[in-house]
């Protein structure tokens, strides 16, 4: 299946228009407004949809603020960090989530990731978010950028806590119902940065254990993409997808298949999942965390037209 054609959004547009009529004469500001006025009715704009699926979820994130109403804060302490909802921040049309070194441990953690979670539970459909990685600017002065973090777009059974600071988030990545995890992207720095990540279905057991990943092993974005004769940068703006049926995972990154992960339902419980946006600093992360972060322009998820309140 082909990824949605983007469109972009009214808002973006006339902002930029309006912008331009400040140092202009006063006919190309009443041609803005002609315009302006012409196209309004036509707003919200909204991403087509893929063949077979119909918009179900959306977050543009639009406002200046996290709405909570749909979405919960992780944090929790793992790894090297602990994940602050202090760290996220609502503006322009974007989510940014910051990662920053701490001046003193929380936790025992020296380090500060974010993250959010959906409330909403999802199943089979098409997952799909435009994000950018890192801030590309070397903090430390160590020749390197964005270094320490793990960032990653993936869905799994979430659990939120009533009696969590704030209320309602999610203090652990590893409630015991869950049975099935699909990361769209699961990448940190080390060998070939942010720019190589992995997309596989993880299926757990009962126990707590993994069953296996598919796909196995794991393929990156980055060898495809080079035999391709195509470059990829992680920091700049991208698309991420993958589109879940009965049988299996198809992974996407702007629009092209990339792999396909086998998971039948007749073999293995599938279970409803939420949705997690986030960074932490990650034990397998080469060097020790800088300041970065990232930025999710929207999230978005298709449901099958035959179930749209799948």
């Amino acid at each position: 299946m082909n990824s949605p054609r983007r469109r972009p959004r009214a808002k973006h547009l006339l902002g930029k228009m309006f912008s331009m009529t400040l140092y202009s004469n006063q006919r190309y500001t009443l041609v803005f407004w002609a315009f302006a006025v012409a196209v309004w009715p036509l707003r919200p704009i909204v991403a087509d949809a893929p063949e077979g699926y119909q918009l179900s979820f959306s977050e543009e994130f639009d406002g200046d603020q996290l709405d909570l109403n749909r979405w919960a804060y992780r944090a929790d302490a793992k790894h090297r960090s602990i994940q602050r909802a202090e760290n996220i921040h609502v503006a322009d049309g974007s989510l940014r989530l910051h990662l920053t070194p701490l001046e003193k441990r929380i936790q025992g953690k020296a380090n500060a990731g974010a993250g959010i979670v959906t409330l909403e539970r999802f199943h089979y459909g098409y997952y799909e978010v435009r994000a950018r990685l890192g801030d590309g600017i070397d903090h430390d002065q160590d020749g390197q950028v964005d270094e320490g973090w793990h960032h990653a777009f993936w869905a799994m059974f979430a659990k939120p806590m009533a009696n969590a600071d704030p209320p309602g988030s999610i203090l652990t990545t590893y409630p015991p119902e869950r049975r099935t995890e699909i990361d769209c992207y699961e990448n940190a720095d080390g060998k070939g940065g942010y720019n190589r990540f992995t997309q596989h279905v993880i299926i757990w057991k009962p126990n707590g254990k993994e069953h296996g990943r598919r796909p196995k092993p794991p393929t990156d974005h980055v060898e495809p993409q080079r035999r391709a004769g195509k470059s990829f940068d992680a920091t700049k703006w991208n698309t991420y997808a993958f589109e879940w049926t009965a049988q299996g995972v198809q992974f996407f990154v702007n629009g092209e298949p990339t792999v396909y992960g086998e998971y039948p339902v007749e073999e293995f419980e599938h279970d409803r999942l939420n949705v997690w946006l986030t960074a932490i600093a990650a034990n397998w992360c080469d060097k020790d965390p800088e300041l970065s972060r990232a930025e999710y322009d929207y999230f978005r998820y298709y449901a099958p037209s035959s179930d749209a309140s799948n």
